[in-house]
């Protein structure tokens, strides 16, 4: 019985703690649900993102570059990101104008699928990125 209790004790501390190289993570990234708005983040190998956000109209409204980073090989955080949850940001473009905070979130593998997820959930998947190359 005890030797049950400490292999289900093993089993979720190895299950929350994902490791991650570097390299494994350059490509391009898109979110999961997303209605109103669509965009990608590129992870380059020089510490640099570039991302690309579109309305939900396919116009292209904000295009930035910054750095980013790995915390404790699962945290991945980005400097000048704009939190994109979903928001109409044709009906209100000003939410464009929030690029001067630092964001990031956890990495995980989901379905042998590299991801992260940002801001708030209110379901699984809300807010969340993945790899798409």
């Amino acid at each position: 019985m005890r030797v049950s209790y400490i292999l289900i004790l093993l089993l979720l501390l190895t299950a929350c703690d994902e490791h991650f190289e570097r390299d494994e993570l350059y490509g391009y990234y898109a979110p999961a649900l997303y209605n109103n708005t669509f965009d990608t983040i590129q992870l380059r190998p020089d510490s640099m993102y570039h991302r690309k956000l579109y309305d939900k109209n396919n116009k292209l409204v904000l295009e930035i570059n910054g750095k980013w980073w790995i915390e404790r090989n699962n945290i991945i955080r980005f400097n000048s990101f704009f939190l994109n949850l979903d928001r109409d940001v044709t009906k209100f473009p000003n939410l464009l104008e929030d690029t001067s905070s630092n964001g990031g979130g956890m990495l995980e593998t989901r379905n042998g699928v590299i991801g992260f997820c940002v801001g708030y959930f209110a379901k699984i998947d809300t807010n969340c990125y993945r790899k798409i190359k």
